[in-house]
Parts: structure tokens; sequence; C-alpha cells
């Protein structure tokens, strides 16, 4: 009887052993609810670090490009223009047909001399005989935030790639001027001078820069070309012109309605792309200015400030925001 019983108590534990060695449905459900909440907790911090880098690797794309200004500048005496149109002499040689944005100036000081060497300045940027050169991705034009080696066609730019070419975009460009119909409306102050560094048909010099490097805007985001976007969604099936790096126009400095839609306006960047300061960081934009400084310009910026730090000699108080 003793050993009848010593069995049956074995075999009654493995029993219990067997009906105890898995997972309940509710055990499950519970793990997989408490998992869901931990990387729904942890995805936001994710991508926030993930942009912080991207965004630091924007400002150093637009520390790149600000130094290199100001290596053409040591070269030559004088910053780039920021668009040239024909006729036009440069230091590199007579431009004979115009359309070029500053950037080919730039391509010797970013380690891009096999580009420039073979660079035709007498001949159209988007044109066949440039072919080579501005259908070449360059990585330090490109904001990270922003879509990868983007392409302006004959679709996105007829007036530019009709023969069948494309450009390669870039995310960064110069403001030209502050439109004076900012003054008009009120929105910006009267200045001595609404002209910026980098402007059209004009070499600038350092000493030209009266209101002070450290306080004056030399290159600026001005991301997401060509597809035209307004307040952070895309305008489906239109397209800003001129999107080639080789060729890019510079921004107008005229603001817009804060949904994008109309120009000029009291919003000055983030609100279009349409030839104004847009990027795709949350809350703000980069910007080099001609002291060698990144600065990260906050969304809210005030378009009055905004234009002081866009005006090389405007004469006014500046505020780095």
């Amino acid at each position: 009887m003793s050993r009848i019983h010593i069995y049956s108590r074995r075999t009654n534990w493995k029993s219990v052993l067997q009906r105890r060695s898995g997972f309940t449905l509710v055990e499950v459900l519970v793990t997989i609810a408490i998992i869901g909440v931990l990387v729904a907790l942890l995805l936001p911090a994710v991508q926030a670090a993930r942009e912080a880098a991207r965004r630091m690797q924007c400002a150093n794309h637009l520390k790149q490009i600000g130094l290199a200004c100001h290596q053409h500048h040591d070269t030559y005496g004088v910053f780039p223009p920021g668009r040239v149109d024909a006729p036009f002499t440069v230091p590199q040689g007579e431009i004979i047909q115009g359309g070029h944005s500053f950037f080919p100036f730039l391509l010797p000081f970013v380690e891009q001399e096999p580009l420039a060497r073979i660079y035709r300045w007498d001949k159209r940027s988007q044109g066949p005989e440039n072919q080579l050169v501005a259908s070449t991705q360059l990585k330090v034009l490109q904001c990270p935030s922003a879509e990868p080696d983007r392409w302006a066609t004959a679709v996105e730019d007829p007036m530019n790639f009709s023969y069948g070419g494309k450009g390669a975009c870039g995310d960064y460009g110069a403001v030209r001027e502050i439109d004076t119909r900012l003054v008009d409306l009120g929105l910006v102050d009267r200045a001595d001078n609404y002209a910026g560094i980098l402007t059209r048909n004009r070499l600038t010099r350092f000493a030209e820069i009266t209101d002070g490097a450290s306080q004056t805007f030399l290159v600026i985001e001005y991301a997401g070309r060509p597809q035209l976007w307004h307040a952070r969604r895309p305008v489906s099936g239109t397209y800003v012109s001129g999107a080639a790096w080789v060729g890019g126009p510079l921004t107008l400095g005229q603001g817009s309605s804060h949904d994008g839609a109309t120009q000029p306006g009291s919003c000055a960047l983030n609100c279009t792309n349409n030839r104004e300061v847009y990027s795709f960081h949350p809350g703000g934009a980069s910007a080099a200015l001609a002291d060698g400084s990144v600065h990260f310009l906050t969304a809210n910026i005030d378009i009055r400030n905004f234009a002081r730090l866009v005006t090389r000699a405007g004469g006014e108080v500046v505020t780095i925001p």
C-alpha cells in the first residue's frame, strides 16, 4: 500500500507541472499590452533623437557652405553673387549665358574640384553643356530632414529642362533682399538698404556688411523643392521653378500668410518654400551668418526682426533669436 501511495503522489505532481508549463491567454495579452505601451512611450523619444541628429547634420552642411563662401572671399576678395545673369563678369570668367546660382562658385571649396573644372561659365547653368554638373547630387547641399536626391526635370521645370535634361536639387539658398511691400504694410522697419549679402548680380565685400557679420544672414534653409509646400503640406501637382542647385533662385524676403497661400505676409519661415525660408525641422529653420556661426531660428520669429537679419547695411538694431 505504501508503494502504491507514493507512485500516486508522484503522478499527481507531474500532472500539476504539465498544467502550469505554458502562459494563459490573459497573460499573453497583458504582456503585449505592456510592450505596446513601452513602445508608444519610447517612439517619440527615438524620433526626437533622430531629428536632433538630422538637424545637427543640417547645421554642419550650412557651416561648410558658409566657410566655402569665406574661402571664396579670401581667394577673390568678394563673396559670390547669390545669382548671376548675363552679361556679367565674375572672377571665374565672363558670364555670357546666365542663371548661375552661388553654389557653382563654391565647388572648389567643398572638395568638388573635378566638377569646378568642367563647369561652363559661358553657358547656361541648366543647359545641355552643364548637364553633367547640374545632374550631380551633392550631399552637402541636402538637408537630412528633407527627401533625399530630388530632381527637377521637364515635368517640374519645363523652362529650364525642356531639352530632356535634369537638375539635382538642393535645400539651401540666400535671401536676395527684403521686399519693400512689407515696409508699406508696416510689417518691417524702413531701412537704409534692403539688400542681403548674396544678392543678384553683385559681388559683395566684407567691408560692405555694415550691420555686422554676426547679425547678417549668409545662407539659409530653403528645402523641399521642386515640390511646392505650404505649411507642412505638399501642394499636389505644383512645383517651384529653378529648383536645381546650379541655378536655384534666391529667396525673395517677402514672407507669406501663415497658410503659405498668399505673398507677401507676416510669416517669415516654414509657411511656404515658394522662394521663402523653409525647413522640415520641427519648430524652425537653420541659418548660417556671415561670421561663420550657425543659428536655429524659431518658427515664430517676428518678420520685422527677420528683415533686420537679412539686410547687410540696413542700419537697424538686431536681436539674434
